[in-house]
């Protein structure tokens, strides 16, 4: 369920469109749930032909932890940002804080993508994310995001 601003319904296809990102660098897939300023969960669903499992590594890819962090900071910036109404959401990755990889996720993974909104400051958003494969976790984490004016 994609969650309300005011009286209208957010369409999940328009919010991914706001991210600045595009293929390949588009890692969010499809949107689950958003609760507009609060929280978003995404997926995405690996390929073998997946830029990022180039020489990652041959004959046992797996997803880059860089990789799965940015997908949470798309979330993230998802959640924060689908409170506003603005046309496209304007944030960069500032900070990255306490991520463990307990897992790891490989070609055809179902990666389920948890991104909250715990913190606002300024012009500064602290997120806290998990990705899960299969029900295991494979990445958890905070970032803080950066509004860019």
């Amino acid at each position: 369920m994609i969650g309300r601003m005011s009286d209208r319904i957010l369409d999940p296809e328009q919010l991914l469109a706001r991210l600045p990102h595009r293929p390949p660098m588009r890692l969010v897939e499809r949107l689950e749930r958003v609760v507009p300023g609060e929280s978003a969960v995404a997926r995405r669903l690996t390929r073998a032909d997946d830029w990022f499992f180039d020489g990652h590594f041959p004959g046992e890819p797996i997803v880059p932890a860089v990789v799965l962090i940015e997908l949470i900071a798309q979330t993230g910036g998802l959640a924060a940002a689908s409170a506003r109404p603005d046309d496209r959401i304007r944030m960069r990755l500032a900070g990255i804080h306490n991520f463990k990889f307990p897992g790891a996720a490989g070609v055809g993974a179902d990666l389920v993508i948890t991104a909250h909104v715990r913190g606002r400051m300024g012009g500064l958003v602290r997120i806290e994310g998990e990705i899960t494969a299969a029900g295991q976790t494979v990445a958890a984490g905070g970032l803080t995001l950066a509004e860019v004016r």
